[in-house]
């Protein structure tokens, strides 16, 4: 499995900076998984051990809200999800559904905790940049909110007037 997805991981930024045998014994503990259209990765609220990469397909991020579901990004090939898991331990915070058949690695946190044990310094910035990714996620949001919010304020000023 290694030599497949090796060179797919040097290119996704989570993976940034890790050294080449770092990968293959991440590669050495993760798990493919396959998913047809329709079927979930997991469900928002279910219990978080696990982070998944997108070797191919596409899938929809959806939040509940008062009895409904809001897709709220869109994943490809390359992108990570489930990946807050790693870092808080809380359950899900979304629910994640193949919008076309895929395949994806998962990584439990048994292989991160195996991989501080064998090497922290790579363990670190694993880590390291799987909060940016979840920072730069956060940065989206927020800039969405805000215009959100300026759009929906400025809907009530001009109604005012």
């Amino acid at each position: 499995m290694n030599e497949i997805y090796s060179d797919l991981l040097a290119e996704i930024a989570i993976f940034g900076g890790v050294n080449q045998e770092a990968i293959n014994f991440i590669l050495d503990e993760a798990t493919l998984v396959n998913k047809n259209a329709e079927q979930y990765f997991f469900h928002e609220n279910d219990i978080a051990e696990d982070m998944y990469i997108l070797i191919s397909g596409e899938v929809d991020v959806i939040k509940n809200r008062d009895g409904e579901q809001f897709s709220i990004a869109k994943l490809h090939r390359g992108e990570c999800f489930g990946e807050m898991a790693i870092l808080d331990h809380y359950p899900r915070s979304a629910s994640v559904i193949c919008s076309k058949k895929c395949v994806a690695l998962k990584l439990d946190i048994d292989c991160f905790d195996k991989l501080y044990h064998r090497d922290m310094k790579q363990f670190t910035i694993l880590q390291m940049n799987i909060g940016r990714e979840v920072c730069r996620r956060l940065r989206e949001v927020n800039e969405l909110l805000f215009v959100d919010e300026f759009n929906s304020s400025l809907s009530q000023v001009i109604k005012v007037c």
